[in-house]
């Protein structure tokens, strides 16, 4: 009876006892008290998770039986779903909606951990100011995506190559999250929705396969040009000096770029020269593994590429030197750029003012170059 009065006047539980006059009675009805409370709250919790288990089976299948769009031919995204970034043949139908397809994506999405990546802050400020680029393949769009997803992941996490300029950019055919390494490598954004507070995204630019030519050349010139859209788009060309495109397994160095401009330039880096950077003095020509373009020449590029003509069944970098000059941009001589096998003959990564050195695929190549380069 005391207990039932003290818990019409207290704002406590029924469970706590402040009358003295009681205190025998009270704390063996507080005790009991306290158990009955207990067992209360242990059957709240069971079936609050049943009801929660049976709400997520009724959810999903909801989602297996109601959500089937319509099909549509991979034809229709070049040789794979641009939406689920996998690789089909080009009659296949892929529903794009899939329940466990959409699945394996989004899963492979999550279970991918993040990556250590660097501070970028303070590199917008060093001049002369580059925006640097390449074309990756991926792993599920091509047989050279492992190579070339391991090389950008290497330069990534460490900030060199392309991620030592003041700007940059990862081109491939769907986005895929930079910032995280799962199975598959990068993994595929779901559905190619970024968000950027979480996402350090791939800039998608759809089908970047290429046939072969004459000894084995790819003939890419198409996936490139596409790319020079993607970068008259974004309207980052006028904020930078230089643009320059490199090859995934090129070595090189940023700021060695930066001082060869300075140094050997009519307008000591400004940018302000319409002109491209031949780099194999044996062909006379810009080799495909590091193209240097001055900001005046890239605008010009970016708003003629279109018209260039000669796209289709051409490598990049010859499609590129003959666009340029049809664009009536030059080309300037300089020998100590790059080496190059294919141009010079030979590999050597020990010559400490050459900006660049190409082909080292592998990672421990890669890395034994980089190394000798800087002794």
């Amino acid at each position: 009876e005391v207990m039932i009065a003290h818990t019409a006047s207290s704002p406590y539980s029924c469970c706590d006892v402040h009358v003295n006059e009681a205190h025998d009675v009270g704390q063996i009805r507080q005790r009991r008290c306290y158990r009955i409370c207990s067992v209360k709250a242990t059957v709240l919790a069971v079936l609050t998770c049943a009801f929660a288990a049976v709400s997520y089976a009724i959810a999903i299948r909801g989602h297996g039986s109601n959500t089937k769009m319509m099909k549509m031919p991979a034809s229709e995204h070049g040789s794979g779903s641009a939406v689920l970034g996998l690789a089909a043949p080009a009659n296949a139908a892929i529903n794009v909606a899939e329940p466990t397809t959409m699945d394996s994506v989004a899963r492979n999405y999550v279970d991918s951990a993040f990556i250590p990546i660097p501070q970028f802050a303070g590199r917008s400020e060093k001049w002369p100011s580059l925006f640097c680029w390449l074309l990756m393949q991926t792993v599920n769009n091509n047989p050279m995506g492992w190579e070339e997803e391991k090389l950008v992941k290497h330069q990534l996490i460490r900030g060199i190559g392309i991620f030592q300029c003041n700007d940059w950019a990862v081109m491939s055919n769907v986005a895929v999250a930079l910032n995280r390494w799962g199975p598959l490598g990068f993994p595929i954004i779901p559905n190619g929705k970024i968000n950027p507070l979480i996402d350090l995204a791939s800039w998608a630019i759809g089908d970047t396969q290429a046939n072969k030519g004459a000894q084995s050349n790819p003939l890419n010139s198409v996936a490139f040009r596409n790319a020079w859209f993607a970068l008259r788009d974004s309207n980052k060309l006028p904020e930078h000096d230089w643009v320059v495109k490199v090859d995934p397994d090129t070595v090189w160095f940023a700021n060695r770029l930066r001082e060869h401009l300075k140094t050997n330039m009519p307008g000591h880096g400004n940018g302000l020269d319409s002109v491209f950077l031949n780099n194999c003095q044996r062909f006379n020509t810009m080799q495909g593994p590091m193209e240097v373009i001055s900001k005046n020449a890239a605008l010009k590029v970016a708003a003629g590429i279109g018209s260039c003509a000669g796209a289709d069944g051409s490598g990049e970098d010859h499609f590129m030197v003959v666009c340029m000059q049809q664009l009536g941009i030059n080309g300037y001589m300089d020998q100590t750029l790059l080496n190059d096998l294919y141009c010079d003959g030979y590999s050597r990564c020990t010559d400490n003012w050459k900006v660049a050195f190409h082909p080292h695929k592998a990672i421990g190549d890669f890395t034994q170059c980089y190394n000798q380069a800087l002794r």
